[in-house]
């Protein structure tokens, strides 16, 4: 009777069959001691719209004295805390994400920065697109931090404003000389402002001197793959900074000391994009757990820094997850919809994506017995049973269901889904398995459980009853 064993992180392999088990749309949390099993699975936090518009092209938000700015495409939209439609503001320069920022006055300068140049003003009402001041040259990002704002360069400067102020001295600016790699973002961290390049990250402290306040105090060996490839500064995440390198890892910066905690598996993704600035990453807590997101167009991968462990996260029928740029406001954590103008709320509350099935599949590693081949009667799998929501969707949340098929090549194919019920609402149930199983080889048997009833998921454990045969 072996044990079906399911990851607790994601290993796809370079071959299906080299792989050791994957999570799609759900990660693995530790049950705890007595608990049934190691670890449990759950199903990733889901999406309920929290703001709409008749917008495309999710840029980027920041919310400011009660009011959240959003950018979409040509246009800067507003929402109150309570969402629902928004209000336009007025019209946005370039279409790329782009990064928004404000100091500390009192009424405080509000402002919008893209890779390609493009910069805004804006106002509760009104945008103008320039920079108030000529002394700013061509800037690619933008930050604020100790009430200044601050820009960076191609050629490696980083500029900043006076006090609480728009206003540029032509001389307020630093230098990133540990190598001649240019800028490419900067962003605020513990206390210092993080100037980051291809090559290199430079950390500068805020010393008050003049005309430029801040004064290098410490450089790390690696820079970023692009634009968006840096995550953990926004508000209310406290885990620290993650990248991707310019290795083409992934990093977490301990103590200005990179860590690396990506896998050859994604390593390899990262590595086939040939525009990084297709890459992506952002960041947002659920039910206590710290996640890290990194997407292109083709992929989505999560890591939870809870357990240090990896899942994908695709959304339905595409490969890429819907949440783009995830932000906090107004005590929730929020974001961008990669297939609407809206801004959705990430919670574990919910069961879907918007109106959309939010899929869990787990592969198993592979059971065998190599290099005997393995002959299984039946498979017994350990679900959190009697999940049905007596309030939902009927039948698929009052009496909801799990597919479970299996692959004796390796996992390049599966047998078609044999479906099974979890149980209504508080219903016992005895575990839920599969007979009848056919002979495998010496490749042995990968089970895929995949559960779209929107209601709990919580997969815990399997075990076979299965025979050894000859070689």
């Amino acid at each position: 009777m072996p044990d079906i064993v399911f990851p607790t992180s994601h290993y796809p392999g370079l071959k299906a069959s080299e792989g050791a088990g994957r999570l799609y749309g759900c990660y693995a949390e530790a049950i705890g001691e007595g608990g049934r099993s190691g670890a449990v699975r759950h199903r990733a936090p889901g999406l309920v719209n929290f703001g709409t518009t008749g917008r495309t092209g999710f840029r980027g938000a920041i919310e400011i004295d009660g009011v959240l700015y959003c950018g979409f495409g040509t246009k800067l939209e507003k929402f109150t805390s309570s969402g629902g439609a928004s209000t336009n503001v007025g019209n946005l320069n370039g279409t790329k994400k782009g990064f928004f920022a404000r100091n500390n006055a009192s009424t405080p300068d509000k402002w919008f920065v893209d890779p390609d140049g493009n910069i805004a003003v804006f106002t509760p009402s009104s945008v103008t697109n320039a920079w108030p001041d000529a002394d700013l040259p061509a800037v690619n990002s933008t930050c604020s931090i100790d009430g200044y704002g601050v820009f960076t360069t191609g050629n490696g400067r980083a500029f900043a404003t006076d006090l609480n102020s728009t206003a540029v001295n032509a001389l307020s600016f630093g230098a990133a000389e540990s190598k001649p790699d240019g800028l490419t973002r900067a962003v605020p961290w513990g206390g210092r402002l993080y100037l980051a390049g291809p090559q290199t990250i430079e950390i500068w402290v805020d010393q008050g001197l003049s005309p430029f306040p801040f004064t290098r105090a410490d450089v790390i060996p690696i820079g970023i793959a692009g634009p968006y490839c840096i995550t953990g500064f926004e508000d209310n995440f406290t885990k620290g900074l993650a990248i991707v390198g310019g290795d083409n890892g992934v990093h977490l910066i301990d103590s200005n000391v990179p860590v690396k905690i990506s896998t050859s598996d994604l390593d390899a993704l990262i590595e086939a994009v040939s525009d990084k600035t297709d890459i992506e990453m952002g960041s947002y807590i659920s039910r206590g757990n710290a996640f890290i997101q990194i997407s292109c167009s083709s992929w989505t991968w999560v890591f939870n820094i809870n357990t240090k462990k990896w899942n994908e996260r695709p959304s339905y029928l595409i490969a890429r997850s819907r949440i783009t740029q995830p932000f906090y406001s107004f005590g929730k954590w929020l974001c961008g919809d990669t297939l609407t103008g809206n801004v959705q709320q990430i919670t574990s509350a919910a069961h879907r994506e918007i109106s959309k099935p939010l899929v869990c599949e787990v592969w198993s590693a592979p059971v065998q017995a190599f290099p005997q081949r393995v002959a299984a009667v039946s498979a017994h799998f350990d679900f959190a049973v009697g999940v049905g929501d007596a309030e939902g969707e009927d039948p698929i949340a009052t009496y909801p269901d799990v597919e479970i098929s299996y692959s004796i090549d390796g996992g390049q194919t599966f047998t078609p889904p044999r479906v099974r019920k979890l149980g209504r609402q508080s219903e016992g149930k005895a575990r839920v398995r599969i007979n009848q199983i056919k002979a495998a080889g010496r490749q042995g048997y990968i089970f895929k459980v995949r559960m779209s009833s929107p209601v709990h998921f919580g997969l815990m454990a399997g075990e076979v009853f299965a025979t050894q045969r000859a070689a």
